[in-house]
């Protein structure tokens, strides 16, 4: 299951990585403008598929869409946005939330990463201590986690499929929101 869920979003995963505005606080070129639109984006991202993943996998635990509502109130930013994004992503069982879930939890690693560059971004001097890009490992257990259940499963060729394919699906619909909501006048936040 590991492997076919890496290799199949594979390409994806880097696609979304050069679109993202994440890459500008590796660089510490980001605005703190385009930094309250990555948080926007990630609530957004995170809240849709962290609701759906929690109906079909009751143990499912994350807190990133609460760290990413604190970072966005601390800034001033109105996230009832995310309401538009809501019919975009959908699960409909257990593989596809494994699927999602993959993409979700992948990302802690690279979070720990961009977290030690946002002190290097001069724009970003004065925002508030972050709670999405924190530093802390927490998210890292939870995907050390999620790595050991699934490969202590069997999954049929059916099952991997099925993930597989709703593991593409969560990257493209973060793609989505990432490039809708750079689009939308009012998601320039100022």
């Amino acid at each position: 299951m590991l492997n076919s869920l890496r290799d199949s979003t594979k390409k994806l995963h880097e696609e979304l990585e050069k679109e993202n505005l994440a890459g500008q606080i590796i660089s510490h070129e980001i605005s703190l403008d385009d930094y309250k639109l990555l948080l926007l984006q990630n609530y957004i991202a995170y809240k849709i598929t962290e609701a759906e993943i929690s109906k079909f996998i009751p143990s499912y635990q994350s807190d990133k869409t609460d760290k990413l509502a604190k970072d966005l109130a601390a800034l001033g930013v109105d996230n009832s946005i995310s309401k538009e994004f809501e019919e975009k992503f959908r699960l409909n069982s257990y593989e596809e939330a494994l699927g999602a879930a993959y993409v979700v939890l992948g990302s802690a690693l690279g979070g720990v990463y961009i977290s030690k560059e946002l002190p290097n971004c001069p724009a970003l001097n004065g925002v508030p201590q972050p709670h999405f890009f924190n530093g802390d490992r927490d998210g890292v257990k939870s995907w050390n986690k999620f790595v050991k259940e699934l490969k202590a499963e069997d999954f049929t060729e059916t099952q991997i499929n099925e993930a597989s394919k709703k593991a593409m699906d969560t990257f493209e619909f973060f793609g989505l929101v990432f490039k809708e909501t750079s689009l939308i006048p009012n998601c320039k936040i100022s």
